[in-house]
């Protein structure tokens, strides 16, 4: 009964994608809100971060489907007092997008803890959202191997890392025949439309402006093929091997969550808490799969309290 669900739910996807048909334009601040726009070459792949602020580092990590947008409000705040690194990872936003299959998780982290090195950060502070949670705990333990004095403290906003349940749209991306007769069907505005509305508990504070700046970052050659790659490597093969290490986490660690994520569920954020020794978890009311949009302005007071410590 299950993929006859699943059938039929996608039909009716493909048939209302048509009234979305328009592909947007760039967006007008994408090279200007996030900081000066730069370029890390990883094995040759170009990966865009931005960079912004002086004082300690602090590297930004998005979530599935995302880009360097999801931290318009945070970034900025941030960067007042530190040294802001927001990241595009591999297949997102403006970084490079290449058919070679690796967009595990334990892939982007290498990525991550390269950048890292090749920085030579200290007393940095990894930040990251949803599928950016999971980048952020493996890139902990691939820095931890070689010099554990880097990493200072991490945060996570309502971050993958323990085996759920995917939502549907994770789901249908995996599914080989779906993913490709859907990823070519749908539009670009209409999958950022309803994913958005998945991931938000107020629905009517996702603007035009959101949906068009996803929509046009899930427009660009090879993005949907990075996505769909991403979704059939997203849980670790490892995974309860990866969850186990959580007890060795010896850094201050923040856990942020909205109390209605219909994404990855509050209970994800509980079990965090109790497998990471010291972690401080907060969750907000009436809020989503994502804090640092939904409710930007709550989400950086805490954060910001939490460095100060």
């Amino acid at each position: 009964m299950r993929p006859i669900k699943i059938f039929i739910l996608s039909c009716a996807i493909l048939l209302l994608a048509a009234a979305c048909a328009r592909v947007p334009a760039p967006p007008a601040n994408l090279e200007t809100a996030w900081g000066e726009p730069k370029i890390f070459d990883y094995h040759g792949v170009k990966i865009n971060y931005y960079e912004a602020g002086q004082g300690p580092p602090v590297i930004l990590l998005h979530g599935f489907g995302a880009s360097a947008y999801s931290w318009r409000y945070l970034a900025p705040a941030l960067a007042e007092h530190h040294r802001v690194f927001t990241l595009e990872l591999k297949g997102y936003g403006l970084s490079d997008k290449p058919a070679d299959g690796k967009y595990a998780i334990s892939d982007q982290a290498d990525l991550v803890a390269a950048f890292i090195r090749t920085r030579d950060l200290h007393d940095l502070v990894v930040m990251g959202h949803s599928m950016g949670g999971g980048v952020t705990l493996m890139t902990y333990f691939k820095v931890a191997e070689d010099n554990p004095g880097r990493i200072k403290r991490l945060v996570l906003i309502d971050s993958a890392g323990y085996p759920q349940k995917m939502p549907w749209f994770i789901r249908l991306a995996g599914i080989p025949l779906l993913n490709s007769v859907g990823t070519r069907l749908l539009s670009p505005r209409f999958a950022a439309m309803i994913v958005l509305r998945k991931c938000y508990y107020n629905k009517d504070k996702i603007t035009d402006e959101q949906i068009d700046t996803y929509a046009y970052y899930g427009s660009l050659p090879g993005a949907r093929e990075a996505v769909v790659a991403t979704a059939q490597q997203i849980v670790p093969e490892d995974i309860e091997a990866v969850t186990a290490r959580y007890k060795t986490i010896s850094v201050p660690v923040l856990i942020i969550w909205g109390e209605d994520d219909q994404v990855v569920p509050v209970s994800v954020g509980r079990n965090f808490k109790r497998d990471i020794p010291g972690s401080e978890l907060v969750i907000l009311p009436k809020c989503g799969h994502i804090p640092p949009e939904e409710e930007a302005q709550e989400t950086t007071r805490i954060v910001k309290e939490f460095l100060k410590k």
